[in-house]
């Protein structure tokens, strides 16, 4: 959702001047002096200039300020984690609600007066993501498809996306994760069935270890799990927080290793990229921390 906003925004920019008439400003890193400077001059050979404002919940008081006097020519969008009682008269949209989109999927379901299995909504942001335009669309296509039943499950959402071979990919972090090497390996069969690359398998299991790594070293630090799940997109580890937490840094490190290894001797040696694949999952299964 927050993505089709700031896209819809910045194709109102005028073709031609959108070095000059379009900014995008996250306050998390950027300077509030520097936005409402730049909110204050006027547009260059254009009628209007437009900014978008990420964590504008950072610096409410200051942006107040500014609104009540705002320049006639600038459009300042407002991309904020929680609305401040100062914006009460601002226009809003609104991201649809629910602690994460597997909740939305089930509200959305259940107000359609259909049944989903939780594998199945799980299975659905995995594969699509947290567009929930895009997921709303999958739904539509799953209500057609199960209307008999009225029923969702997990084959009805693979037979729907058509990304089975995708789903594979998380079958098989997951196997891996479980310390599985048999599971692991018939997953593996699958992909190189499906036509996947070998070098495609250790890209997407390296993105996924990496993320895995990032959540274990923000739960050091404190973070609450429900915000990593949500920073980090990483749904499908809902319910997982000691699993991650149980898995020692240094360990997730030497995965990551591992596969940049594996991914060096798959594109640099003559041996089979399958059979460096098979070993990393196998070594890394056997890890006495999994």
């Amino acid at each position: 959702m927050k993505k089709r906003v700031l896209e819809y925004c910045q194709e109102q920019v005028a073709e031609g001047t959108e070095t000059f008439n379009w900014r995008v400003y996250d306050l998390n890193q950027d300077s509030i002096s520097d936005l409402l400077n730049t909110a204050r001059t006027l547009p260059w050979m254009a009628s209007r200039r437009w900014i978008y404002v990420k964590g504008a919940d950072l610096a409410a008081e200051k942006l107040n300020q500014y609104l009540k006097d705002p320049s006639p020519r600038t459009t300042v969008i407002l991309e904020a984690k929680r609305r401040s009682r100062m914006w009460s008269k601002l226009p809003t949209i609104e991201l649809p609600r629910g602690a994460n989109p597997v909740r939305w999927i089930k509200s959305k379901v259940k107000c359609e007066d259909y049944k989903i299995e939780t594998a199945a909504a799980q299975a659905l942001v995995e594969l699509i993501g947290e567009d929930y335009q895009q997921l709303n669309g999958e739904l539509e296509k799953l209500f057609l498809l199960e209307a008999e039943g009225r029923k969702i499950s997990r084959e009805s959402v693979l037979q729907s996306t058509r990304q089975t071979r995708n789903y594979d990919v998380f079958e098989l972090i997951s196997a891996i994760a479980g310390g599985d090497a048999p599971l692991a390996l018939m997953v593996l069969g699958r992909l190189f069935e499906s036509g996947m690359a070998p070098t495609q398998i250790v890209s997407m299991l390296y993105w996924n270890f990496r993320r895995v790594l990032a959540a274990r070293e923000m739960l050091d630090q404190g973070q609450m799990f429900s915000s990593i799940l949500s920073e980090l997109k990483i749904w499908s580890y809902k319910g997982r927080e000691q699993e991650i937490r149980a898995c020692p840094h240094e360990v997730l490190v030497e995965i990551l290793i591992r596969l940049r290894e594996t991914d060096r001797l798959c594109k640099t040696t003559s041996t089979d990229p399958k059979i460096h694949l098979e070993r990393v999952i196998v070594d890394t299964c056997r890890s006495e921390f999994l």
